[in-house]
């Protein structure tokens, strides 16, 4: 059960990670059905295959709470009628939301284990779901150990289990590379305050007395396009700075193949799988101390906006190889999931 899911093979934009996930699932295990019910999107109704799984959209077009409830009716008579024709085995929501919500009261009455994934602010007291879940029922997973660290802070929970979504590598590695990498620092990310893209212009701003000619650019679209536009005008970064808006995921991935520096501005990261990609991409990775990065001492985990400034600069004065990184795979999260759902 996940919040969204793409509304065809060629949506490779929406949540990319957990589709993959599902994927790379499907792949290793064609003995099971596998069932995906999405509350949200896509914005209709309907009953599809996507890569061997079966897709059942809700078309719940994320109306607000109050609204919900035709929405979670509609998931239940799903998973009745599935339940019917098949042996519900294992039941996996994402976000500890509205999924995990109705998947709690479905596992309770009919004794099925039921997994729940922590994916991003659901680790945060101020998720409105989190007091009406019973934890001790949940088999609890989060995409990082600071994503378990904070979720445990806020909930008092016991055992969470570090799973993080692997990436799709045998995809990803099949996009031609560009002949040069003409793009200094690059972002991407939805354009939204947790990203916190102002700072990100404020830093290459500073850039600009090292390197004056410092080319960057922020892969995404959301609701501070403008004021960050403003904000380049602002600062004189016009010559510095391209916001390119939404893109396809594999042309996001191409314009990181021709960066150098992966800037990452967000005080908070579940996991963050956009590092991964920065990573087997062969970006250097400059961020705070959030989300799953794996060992790679090609990542600078930073602590202020100043430290940030001066990794980036020693990066692009004191330039390093750009060298493909072993990232964890999707194939490596379905054995981990396996480990916990059973057989």
């Amino acid at each position: 059960m996940v919040p969204g899911f793409p509304g065809s093979e060629v949506d490779t934009s929406c949540l990319p990670a957990i589709q993959n996930y599902v994927d790379a699932f499907s792949a290793s295990r064609v003995d099971l059905e596998i069932h995906v019910i999405a509350f949200q999107y896509p914005f209709f109704r309907a009953e599809y295959e996507w890569k061997g799984a079966t897709v059942h959209a809700l078309g719940g077009k994320n109306r607000t709470r109050m609204r919900r409830a035709p929405t979670w009716v509609r998931a239940i008579r799903t998973f009745l009628r599935l339940r019917r024709r098949t042996d519900v085995e294992v039941l996996h929501t994402f976000w500890l939301g509205e999924c995990t919500r109705v998947g709690q009261w479905l596992a309770r009455v009919f004794g099925i284990r039921h997994v729940a994934s922590i994916c991003g602010q659901d680790a945060l007291s101020t998720n409105p779901y989190l007091p009406r879940l019973r934890l001790d029922d949940l088999v609890l997973t989060a995409g990082s150990s600071f994503a378990s660290d904070v979720f445990t802070q806020h909930s008092g929970a016991g055992s969470v289990h570090v799973i993080p979504l692997g990436l799709d590598t045998k995809h990803l590695e099949a996009i031609d590379p560009p002949p040069e990498r003409d793009i200094d620092v690059i972002g991407v990310g939805s354009l939204i305050p947790l990203k916190d893209y102002s700072a990100f212009l404020d830093i290459v701003a500073a850039l600009k007395s090292h390197v004056p000619d410092v080319s960057a650019c922020i892969v995404g679209g959301g609701p501070q396009q403008e004021a960050l536009e403003e904000d380049i005008v602002r600062q004189g970064l016009q010559n510095n700075v391209v916001l390119l808006g939404h893109l396809p995921r594999d042309e996001a991935f191409r314009y990181m193949l021709r960066s150098k520096v992966f800037l990452h501005t967000s005080k908070y990261e579940s996991q963050g799988y956009v590092f991964l990609e920065a990573l087997f991409a062969g970006l250097h990775v400059v961020c705070y101390n959030v989300g799953y990065t794996g060992d790679s001492d090609r990542v600078f985990r930073c602590r202020s906006k100043q430290e940030l400034v001066a990794a980036v600069t020693n990066l692009l004065v004191n330039p390093r190889p750009s060298v493909r990184q072993e990232v964890l795979k999707a194939e490596d999260t379905v054995r981990a999931f396996q480990a916990i759902y059973g057989d």
